[in-house]
């Protein structure tokens, strides 16, 4: 084989890893639990406690994960817009925590009307990163965008079993724009209990979906191939 056939070989490997990358876990979810549209930004959400959140405090109920990491979730508590209570980190990526009930805040800390802001702390193969869920502190995140999405759910399935009340279902994404992230917020998921949530903003376009990613990919792909069945 000719240097230059070696050459033209390893830039279709090269080619090849951001179709592989984002061809894994992109948006394979069944509505309501997947996010639309993929591959933007969510729209900021602003979480409130409700009456029983005052009751019984923030409850979480866990899901499932797709991370890149290992992480931790906690709930910070601000009331009149002042810091007035930090939760204590909570592992996610434990198969023991699924469908189990956790309370990420108790009802002693909590008023009605308090805003609920999600803290997720990621073991980054780059770094450790943090990302906070109020659009206060979007510039602490590492690529000062929004990593948290949720939605309202109607009181059937795990809502009603845990509390005959609508519930809402929340994802976050956990890896940063520059890192190459999908944004289809599924990296760590659950339904959440004692808060109501209001969107603000606009979703916001962010990376290119797998169809459009294999479209920057595959004219230079198909030319590379091509070059080296003329080289034998």
């Amino acid at each position: 084989m000719r240097p230059s056939a070696l050459r033209i070989l390893f830039c279709v490997a090269i080619l090849a890893v951001p179709t592989c990358m984002f061809a894994d876990q992109f948006c394979t979810d069944l509505p309501p639990y997947q996010y639309q549209p993929c591959g933007t930004v969510a729209a900021t959400n602003v979480f409130t406690v409700n009456a029983l959140g005052v009751g019984a405090g923030v409850g979480f109920l866990f899901r499932d994960y797709h991370a890149n990491f290992a992480d931790d979730i906690y709930a910070r508590v601000f009331r009149d817009g002042s810091l007035v209570y930090t939760g204590d980190p909570t592992p996610t990526n434990l198969d023991s925590k699924m469908y189990m009930r956790t309370v990420l805040v108790p009802a002693n800390e909590l008023q009605a009307g308090d805003q609920i802001e999600f803290v997720l702390q990621v073991a980054d193969v780059n770094g450790p990163q943090t990302y906070y869920s109020r659009a206060e502190d979007f510039g602490l995140n590492a690529d000062g965008l929004n990593h948290t999405w949720a939605t309202n759910l109607p009181s059937q399935g795990f809502c009603a079993f845990i509390n005959p009340e609508p519930c809402v279902f929340v994802g976050f994404e956990d890896l940063p724009q520059q890192e190459g992230s999908d944004f289809d917020y599924n990296d760590f998921r659950g339904w959440l209990y004692g808060v109501t949530f209001t969107t603000q903003g606009v979703n916001t376009p962010s990376v290119p979906e797998p169809s459009s990613l294999m479209l920057v990919t595959g004219v230079p792909l198909a030319f590379a191939l091509n070059k080296l069945r003329r080289l034998f």
